[in-house]
């Protein structure tokens, strides 16, 4: 944990928990997509989020980095809170600056991989660290080259994403991610996008950035990467969380209904 003010105790939560959602609302007009989702994520651990499409994994993974503004519940990463800031009992909007300065430390990985087309691999990795952490240029490429060559694509660091394959760029997103040396990763169904042979391949580094103890926040499809590698599965549905547990015993074995009958249409 940082030096950082932590808000955990004050809301309940456990002091270890990197990410700390109680009651999380979020509404768009009439229609509510969230509907009061509480999740702990202890530092070092790796969530994954299953459900049907609409359920409300992906806008509650964008409200955990205020991509999305929340209408309600308490949000914490690492103690502390990413859009807002709290004065006596009421929170207030953060100024666009320091929003963007709390989020750099949340790192997210997207289904469309989101690479600038007009930039190389390296100055896809070093753009953030050089402009957003003020990082000297020089040091920026030799912490870019020692994390491609950990996603395996330290030979193309000059080649344009339009050249390289769906699972080649969204490795070279995650290493991206990683160039800002965030406290959580987050992603977002990363490899629904990508042909199925190609999946392997981003589903090692995803494997290996879990057990070097990052800590993760995964939506996904993929249930055989949630049973080997996460340590809590939530199964979210109508804007709920439904079910929570181990994820062994919940494949294994789920309690709720409809979780059973997710499960049983995707295994």
């Amino acid at each position: 944990m940082t030096s950082r003010t932590s808000h955990n105790a004050r809301f309940g939560a456990p002091e270890n928990a990197m990410v700390f959602a109680a009651g999380i609302r979020k509404s768009y007009g009439h229609f509510e997509v969230l509907k009061g989702v509480d999740l702990e994520v202890p530092e070092g651990n790796v969530a994954c989020i299953i459900g049907p499409s609409g359920s409300g994994k992906s806008t509650f993974l964008r409200c955990i980095n205020h991509l999305e503004e929340i209408n309600g519940g308490v949000l914490l990463v690492d103690g502390d809170f990413v859009g807002y800031r709290l004065n006596g009992n009421k929170l207030y909007e953060l100024p666009p600056a320091a929003i963007c300065a709390r989020r750099a430390e949340i790192g997210m990985v997207f289904q469309q991989f989101n690479l600038f087309p007009h930039m190389t691999v390296m100055g896809n990795l070093i753009e953030a660290p050089v402009r957003v952490r003020g990082e000297r240029p020089a040091a920026a490429r030799e912490r870019a080259m020692t994390l491609l060559e950990r996603v395996g694509l330290a030979q193309k660091h000059d080649a344009y994403p339009r050249s390289l394959s769906g699972g080649q760029q969204q490795r070279v997103a995650i290493a991206r991610a990683l160039a800002m040396k965030p406290k959580v990763l987050l992603f977002d169904e990363p490899t629904s996008a990508l042909d199925p042979e190609l999946v392997g391949e981003v589903l090692t580094v995803m494997k290996d950035l879990a057990q070097s103890g990052m800590t993760m926040v995964v939506v996904t499809h993929e249930i055989g990467f949630a049973r080997e590698v996460a340590d809590q599965l939530i199964f979210m549905d109508e804007g709920v969380v439904v079910e929570r547990g181990s994820p062994r015993e919940m494949i294994a074995s789920p309690q709720s209904r409809r979780t059973k009958e997710f499960l049983a249409r995707v295994l």
